[in-house]
């Protein structure tokens, strides 16, 4: 009995640790799919289409769209939709979504480049944002109001983790000032703060999983 005990006791605190271990581990595993398969789409699009810059859509800004959820469906389908392995696409307000054949879920803004991914469909019911949501985006050009100066790092013809007014150190990646570092509280610049990592959850992640 005594060493069935100690068992328990054993298991109820190393349960804990292994089930973070696993969630990190699919987290990881996840974002670093869906940034190949997104790139990959793009750059197959490239290849047919020329550079992005010619085919990028300018959608405005959010709050202040000028493309319809309908119109951001058909630029996506043309351009990247079609090099994905996708299980099913939902419509909803301002958005649409994207059911990827892994479990991952990608949903786009009627304004295109802010995206956000979903690790699985729990995610949709429970989003915790530097968890199991993170912030990317498809930002190729300047859109219509936005500023040079503060996308620096964020204006690429690629699929990246989500930056806005950073100054590429680690430490603002953590905190930034404005909200949007990992630590602070949009959590928005985790993605980004994995990649930097090397596609890793460093000791000092901020969040628990």
């Amino acid at each position: 009995m005594i060493t069935l005990g100690i068992i328990g006791v054993v298991a109820s605190l190393t349960m804990p640790a292994l089930i973070a271990n696993h969630k990190k581990q699919e987290v990881v595993t996840k974002l670093k799919k869906v940034y190949s398969v997104m790139n990959q789409a793009i750059n197959a699009s490239v290849a047919e289409y020329g550079d992005v810059e010619s085919w990028a859509m300018d959608c405005g800004q959010s709050g202040s769209s000028t493309c319809s959820t309908d119109e951001t469906i058909v630029w996506f389908n043309t351009y990247i939709g079609k090099h994905l392995q996708i299980a099913s696409l939902e419509k909803d307000k301002d958005v649409f979504r994207i059911y990827l054949n892994d479990g991952g879920i990608l949903e786009v803004t009627n304004y295109i480049y802010d995206m956000g991914f979903y690790v699985n469909k729990k995610a949709l019911l429970n989003k915790k944002a530097g968890v199991n949501h993170f912030a990317f985006r498809f930002n190729p050009v300047l859109v219509t109001g936005q500023e040079e100066s503060v996308n620096k790092y964020t204006v690429k013809p690629t699929f990246e983790p989500y930056t806005y007014s950073w100054d590429g150190t680690r430490e603002k990646l953590l905190k930034n000032g404005n909200k949007y570092g990992c630590a602070e509280e949009y959590h928005a610049f985790c993605a980004k703060l994995i990649q930097y990592e090397g596609w890793q959850i460093p000791k000092d992640y901020p969040l628990r999983f």
